[in-house]
């Protein structure tokens, strides 16, 4: 008998250190998250990543350090979390830069850069196999550095901001269509990242909040994690800004290892504000005019048949200008509206 009590007490020892962590949060009032940087929780509830601030970064971190193995050598376990999300940039066509679920080592990402980086890592240890971090990234900013397929994509990162895995953001319909999905257009979306510690695979779906989740994974990658993953770890989000004013916001989050998160109760979500019109800077202004950057759709701000008309509007400085409705007549005189905006730049 005490002989079967010392071969028992290891593994029960064994259970009880892999105990289950769960949590879900069908808004974050009371959540147990550590922020830092722009992160905040709205009156209302939402996890807000990011504001309008240009290069800065923002961090949501589950409180309490979770265990993905039972020592530093074994298997790391299955885990489950689905989340849901919104990109709302002051433009539809220009964004920056990007949501990503990261599994750290650290409660945060101390020395990390924002931007293209997307508080994740810096340009020296991008790539370091030290980083011992693995994330999936919602990255709306083609970056050729990190060989981004596209400015609209999806991808699966290990200790570097080089996916191992990407795809167009989008997902399959059941007839077999493969739909498009704009990461930046404001609507609320979901997504579901899986891992099976047996089959060492990691799952990622994604999909509008109102279709459900799609039979198939977005995305998969065949990697044992066991050597990038800790015995314990921290769960959380990040999301940096660039040069262009957008806001990222978390409205639900579930978690689980060895099991499947539970579903969120998505009429539970708080819900997401009316971004108000977004106000460029004087250099993007000119970067507009002289063609450098893409013109974004500025129909909501005044736009009729005899050219375009900035008015004075809620987060617009007092001016008005228009151009002439023919294309060669607006350019011939892009170089002295440049001219002019960029003498009142401030």
């Amino acid at each position: 008998m005490f002989t079967k009590l010392l071969i028992l007490l290891p593994l029960l020892g064994s259970l009880v250190f892999s105990q289950d962590t769960s949590f879900t949060y069908n808004g974050f009032t009371s959540a147990n998250l550590s922020l830092d940087g722009l992160a905040m929780i709205t009156s209302n509830g939402l996890l807000r990543l990011t504001n309008d601030t240009k290069q800065q970064q923002g961090h949501a971190f589950y409180t309490t350090p979770i265990s993905f193995k039972n020592s530093l050598n074994d298997t790391a376990f299955s885990f489950s979390t689905t989340f849901v999300f919104a990109i709302a940039s002051g433009y539809p066509t220009l964004r920056g830069h990007g949501i990503a679920f990261v599994i750290s080592p650290t409660r945060g990402r101390p020395g990390a850069l924002p931007s293209t980086y997307l508080g994740l890592l810096n340009e020296t240890n991008n790539g370091n196999a030290t980083n011992h971090v693995v994330a999936v990234e919602l990255d709306t900013i083609q970056s050729p550095e990190f060989k981004d397929i596209n400015d609209n994509h999806v991808g699966a990162d290990i200790n570097g901001l080089v996916s191992e895995n990407s795809s167009l953001a989008g997902y399959c319909a059941d007839s077999g269509a493969f739909i498009n999905l704009n990461l930046i257009s404001g609507n609320p979306m979901q997504v579901w990242v899986e891992y099976d510690g047996v089959k060492k695979q990691l799952n990622v779906t994604l999909a509008p909040i109102d279709v459900g989740k799609p039979k198939f994974p977005l995305l998969s990658l065949s990697r044992d994690l066991s050597p990038i993953i800790n015995k314990t770890m921290y769960v959380g989000f990040s999301s940096a800004t660039g040069s262009l004013l957008t806001s990222h916001y978390i409205l639900g989050w579930s978690f689980k290892m060895n099991g499947k998160a539970q579903e969120l109760a998505l009429s539970q979500l708080p819900k997401l504000p009316r971004e108000a019109a977004a106000r460029p800077s004087m250099r993007l202004v000119v970067q507009y005019l002289e063609g450098d950057v893409p013109f974004p759709d500025l129909s909501s701000l005044g736009l009729c048949s005899t050219g375009l008309t900035f008015a004075h509007r809620e987060g617009f400085d007092d001016f008005f200008m228009t151009y002439p409705s023919s294309m060669n007549r607006g350019l011939s005189h892009s170089s002295s509206i440049a001219d002019s905006l960029l003498s009142g730049e401030r």
